[in-house]
């Protein structure tokens, strides 16, 4: 909109409609209609960059505010009686399925390093064919992929885990460790690229979900928790990550192994050990996994109690050895039987 903040604000709180200020120095308010969320952002001029922030001038020019974004296809206006404002060729851009940037892609890459990034995730999104770059566009990022180390890691991760799930992964992450950008994010140097390729396609139409797909790129432990500490990934997919690369070198094949993972300690739901099947290629025991109603283990401490055995570090070993027992019974053991097999209280 050519509206300002505060031209917004004032029309927002005049018509009673819900809003956050959420970025106004960038220009853009949060509002909120019938629980549907929009945000709307004053055309703006980025007058002071520095390849990572921008300081923003608020114009009314609907061109010089398309001359500042990123790529053809993210610089369309449409207004609302349908009328497309398209100052880039975008609209063409787009039916070609051609990924272009705006204007000179040195200088916009510069304004915004992270751009880099979206341009491999948008060729995923858009493109036909795995490799059908324009070579110019290659070059540039060649030569500038370095500032990508000036980009915060949370930005970097929003847009890898997109591209990681998304169309030609495996040929985009081969483009980005050749031009130097793999280095420029801190991807692993070693990563296992045959081994992304092999999971990708294995999990493309599972609804992988990244952390999983990064971890077919790691090969430790060790090496995901850098990972995942560098690109700052929540706990969740930090755990997720880890537990697929922990797991994966144990080579289940029956439902009946997974079914035990449930009752690892290290397993924080089903879902991740669904994650793990898909990624180990066993998609029709997901089901009956899924279908599977988690059996309970019949023995508590207080059981123990009340056999004289106090709390304590045998404690702790007497209870997980009956928990064994009950696994390997196939989950069918009784209490009763479990029981009999701790030994008198001393």
């Amino acid at each position: 909109t050519d509206a300002t903040p505060d031209q917004m604000i004032e029309i927002l709180k005049k018509n009673d409609i819900k809003y956050i200020e959420t970025g106004l120095q960038h220009g853009t308010i949060t509002v909120i209609i019938n629980n549907i969320i929009f945000e709307i952002t004053t055309l703006r001029i980025d007058a002071i960059t520095d390849g990572r922030h921008a300081q923003v001038q608020f114009t009314n020019d609907w061109r010089i505010d398309a001359e500042r974004r990123d790529l053809t296809i993210n610089a369309m206006f449409l207004s609302i009686d349908g009328t497309l404002f398209d100052y880039f060729n975008g609209r063409k851009d787009l039916m070609d399925r051609r990924i272009a940037f705006v204007g000179n892609a040195r200088k916009r890459i510069e304004e915004d390093y992270l751009r880099i990034l979206r341009y491999f995730r948008f060729y995923g999104r858009i493109a036909v064919h795995a490799n059908d770059h324009n070579a110019q566009i290659l070059e540039e990022i060649r030569q500038t992929a370095t500032g990508l180390r000036k980009i915060a890691a949370e930005r970097i991760w929003l847009e890898v885990a997109k591209i990681l799930v998304g169309n030609f992964a495996p040929d985009l992450l081969r483009l980005m460790y050749d031009l130097g950008v793999a280095a420029s994010i801190n991807l692993p140097e070693d990563g296992n690229l045959e081994q992304y390729e092999v999971i990708w396609n294995r999990m493309r139409n599972c609804k992988p979900q990244p952390p999983v797909l990064l971890a077919s790129l790691v090969n430790s432990v060790s090496s995901a928790e850098a990972l995942a500490r560098t690109w700052k990934l929540s706990n969740m997919e930090r755990f997720l990550m880890k537990f697929i690369v922990a797991k994966r070198q144990n080579h289940y094949t029956t439902l009946k192994q997974y079914q035990d993972l449930v009752f690892d300690k290290e397993t924080m739901s089903k879902e991740v050990v669904v994650q793990l099947m898909y990624y180990n290629g066993h998609p029709e025991l997901v089901d009956a996994f899924s279908n599977w109603l988690i059996p309970k283990f019949p023995v508590g401490g207080q059981d123990l109690k009340s056999l004289g055995h106090k709390p304590g570090p045998q404690f702790k070993r007497t209870l997980d050895m009956l928990k064994r027992h009950w696994i390997d019974s196939n989950y069918n053991a009784s209490k009763e039987d479990l029981l009999e097999l701790i030994p008198p209280s001393q």
